[in-house]
């Protein structure tokens, strides 16, 4: 990474404090109808609750101790606000469920619908999510585990069909072409990629195809859904995006956090078993649409229940865009 960005990479990630970066409820704050659902279904009352503030999502999100001394992790999100958290969970509710027992994933034990609230029960795990910059042996565990997540998930279990596939998601990841054709303001474009605006537009327009397959990817595979529990275990959290791919999307998704922590990441794209053989144009025009989406997402309006979302995003295009420096010179 060229001095220059690492210094504002690292400023911007300094900005964002680690798990805690989301503006929850509390269990107080929750309707009695809610908490009344989570007690009966979680089968005590809830003595203590200790709110998880990683993640971007405004959605409740607690682990609850319980009068009878068990634990559960409990998830939960109105309709009536409007909270984007509310279909992300029903549908996490349903593809968990659906999950082989091969994933490495918390359990959902329950779910139910409370009024206009969704709520969902998992197994409470004992762990943390990896530091922030990555330690070099919390990462060689994540990129371990990504071999069996990929393994289990290929090809996608019946179960899970029919998913989204990439060609499904080109409309959301098509900010280069938007700026070619002159619908996005080049004002929003970092200055030294604005001359480069054409060549981005055809690279991300093969980012689809390049991207295909028929792995059940998670596809928003951060540090903070991920959880590494105490027992060894590595843990894949909030499958919201699960959709069909390449399996080796995932990998690169989680590379870019890598490089802007100043890590080695084409070293690990290099030997990872998942991309060793993947090629460089494909990995290219999938960075070059998640590079796009950031910049897009970056320059939107702040997001009151989530503060720090788009310092978070500024960070994630300043790094992706900084490993494509040195991924397109070649």
């Amino acid at each position: 990474m060229h001095d220059d960005a690492r210094t504002d990479a690292q400023r911007a990630q300094r900005l964002a404090p680690h798990r805690r970066t989301a503006l929850r409820p509390a269990w107080h704050e929750l309707p009695d109808a809610v908490r009344a659902a989570v007690e009966s279904h979680a089968g005590a009352a809830v003595l203590h609750a200790h709110s998880q503030d990683g993640g971007f999502t405004e959605g409740f999100a607690s682990r609850l101790e319980l009068a009878d001394h068990t634990r559960v992790f409990v998830k939960a999100a109105t309709a009536s606000r409007g909270e984007h958290a509310h279909p992300a969970y029903r549908h996490e509710a349903r593809v968990v469920a659906l999950l082989p027992e091969t994933v490495a994933a918390p359990r959902l034990l329950w779910s139910v619908e409370a009024g206009d609230w969704v709520v969902l029960g998992f197994e409470d795990v004992e762990g943390a999510t990896p530091q922030r910059p990555w330690q070099p042996d919390e990462l060689a565990a994540v990129l371990a585990a990504l071999e069996g997540l990929a393994e289990a998930l290929t090809p996608a279990p019946d179960a899970l069909l029919p998913l989204g596939t990439t060609a499904d998601l080109d409309g959301d990841l098509h900010f280069w072409r938007r700026c070619a054709s002159g619908e996005v303001d080049l004002a929003l474009v970092p200055g030294p990629w604005r001359a480069r605006v054409a060549e981005l537009a055809v690279r991300e327009g093969a980012w689809a195809q390049a991207a295909s397959g028929t792995t059940a990817v998670h596809f928003d595979l951060r540090d903070d859904n991920v959880l590494l529990a105490t027992d060894g275990r590595v843990l894949v959290c909030d499958w919201n995006w699960i959709q069909l791919a390449a399996p080796w999307v995932d990998l690169v998704g989680l590379l870019v956090s890598v490089h802007g922590d100043g890590l080695d990441a084409e070293r690990i794209l290099a030997t990872h078993s998942l991309t060793r053989d993947v090629p460089r144009a494909s990995i290219d025009a999938f960075l070059v649409a998640l590079a796009g989406y950031f910049v897009d997402a970056a320059g939107r309006p702040p997001v009151e229940t989530s503060p720090w979302l788009r310092v978070h995003q500024a960070w994630y295009r300043d790094a992706a865009l900084d490993w494509l420096t040195t991924r397109l010179r070649h």
